[in-house]
């Protein structure tokens, strides 16, 4: 219950927070187009030319808020404002017209496709950007666990870095989990399959367990802290992956521990001869 109390409000507090933020930039988007009816007005061209600012104005609106739908209702205030503070008579709507709510529908299908398409488009492009900056992650995740020397560094190294990533403390230990420590996760590392939060039996969970281990060996448990929420599967994803990696440096290094120096090592790269004869090119036989 304590953990439940403590998602909700962080969850709510972030869903204030983009409700204000897109009400504000449709607060700015909307005066700045009836700023631009105005200044045409004044220098007397035809307020007509304010509605490409009007699309403009739309286009902007879908790019910068979470919904296409926040591009179509500025299209809709535009056009109910230009109606109502621009065009004779002044302080009359005379939308009720045939011609009038003919022009409002068409805007309105118009503003809303164009704002969908839009916020789209922007969606796309954001998530080329995140994959772009996870495989770059990814990379220095590589080189980070190939210079680690020990299993216990290839971990340590793998829990900063999805510590990191998904801005939430992440946990790898190797081993079994202690006697004394948290029912699920030994649960986890003795059926080898995921507990704990969002799995079934564990609903005051407050981490997710996930077992550590490939080609029949568990070599631990990585615990994720769900307290602000579940992990979504892109997340979910991304923790497999690193895992993977770090797999392949335990093992590596652990075979580097086991082995004695020089073991496995050709001769002539461990220990160096101090025959000259040997450095001497093998030269071909005189033809007779």
């Amino acid at each position: 219950m304590a953990a439940s109390s403590r998602r909700f409000p962080l969850r709510s507090s972030l869903s204030a927070r983009r409700v204000l933020r897109n009400l504000v930039a449709f607060a700015l988007l909307y005066g700045a187009g009836l700023a631009a009816v105005w200044g045409f007005s004044l220098l007397g061209v035809s307020t007509l030319v304010a509605f490409p600012v009007f699309v403009l104005g739309v286009l902007i609106a879908s790019l910068e808020t979470d919904s296409g739908l926040w591009g179509a209702a500025l299209g809709v205030a535009y056009l109910l404002s230009y109606d109502f503070l621009f065009t004779a008579p002044l302080f009359t709507l005379k939308v009720l017209s045939r011609t009038d709510v003919a022009a409002l529908v068409i805007f309105l299908v118009v503003s809303l496709i164009m704002g969908v398409i839009t916020h789209r488009m922007s969606r796309q492009v954001q998530a080329a950007e995140r994959t772009a900056c996870a495989l770059g992650r990814l990379n220095r995740l590589s080189v980070g666990l190939l210079e680690s020397s020990t299993p216990q560094a290839a971990c340590s190294f793998a829990q900063e870095f999805l510590t990191r990533v998904l801005r939430r403390p992440v946990t790898i230990t190797l081993g079994e989990p202690p006697v004394a420590g948290s029912a699920a996760a030994r649960d986890c590392y003795e059926r080898r399959s995921p507990t704990g939060y969002g799995e079934p039996g564990w609903r005051d969970a407050t981490e997710k367990y996930l077992p550590l281990g490939m080609k029949g060996r568990l070599y631990g448990v990585v615990a994720i802290d769900c307290s602000s929420g579940d992990v979504d599967s892109g997340s979910l994803s991304l923790v497999n992956a690193v895992v993977a990696q770090t797999l392949v440096a335990v093992e590596r290094n652990e075979l580097a521990e086991s082995e004695p120096d020089g073991a496995g090592v050709p001769a002539a790269i461990a220990a160096p001869s101090n025959d000259k004869s040997a450095a001497e090119p093998i030269r071909p036989a005189a033809l007779s």
